[in-house]
């Protein structure tokens, strides 16, 4: 039994669950670059999840991946990041992690 829980205590350990971050709800998440005066930070990747995802339902790993990917363009300085969604791994048998690749700009004023 003891076993068995510091197991699973290691496998949460390993997973990447972001809240988003007060500057990370103010960028933009956009499907197409966007075509104002924004000047390209570069990429960005976010990640949620990890070994005990499957224990995640699968739409709380996407939104923890683009959580982490907000927080990440906004650290970079940015007020939009253009991507085309989250990208769902597996291991073995069930979902355990999204990724959200994408591109962060920094538009306006």
């Amino acid at each position: 039994m003891k076993k068995m829980l510091a197991a699973t205590l290691v496998l949460a350990s390993a997973c990447t669950y972001a809240q988003l971050s007060p500057t990370g709800s103010e960028v933009r998440v956009v499907v197409q670059a966007p075509q104002e005066s924004c000047k390209n930070l570069g990429p960005v990747i976010g990640e949620g999840g990890g070994g005990g995802g499957g224990f995640v339902r699968n739409d709380a790993l996407m939104e923890h991946a683009l959580n982490d990917a907000r927080n990440k363009a906004a650290a970079m300085g940015a007020t939009h990041l253009q991507t085309n969604g989250p990208q769902l791994g597996s291991g073995g048998h069930t979902t355990i992690s999204a990724t959200v690749m994408g591109v962060a700009f920094r538009c306006g004023a």
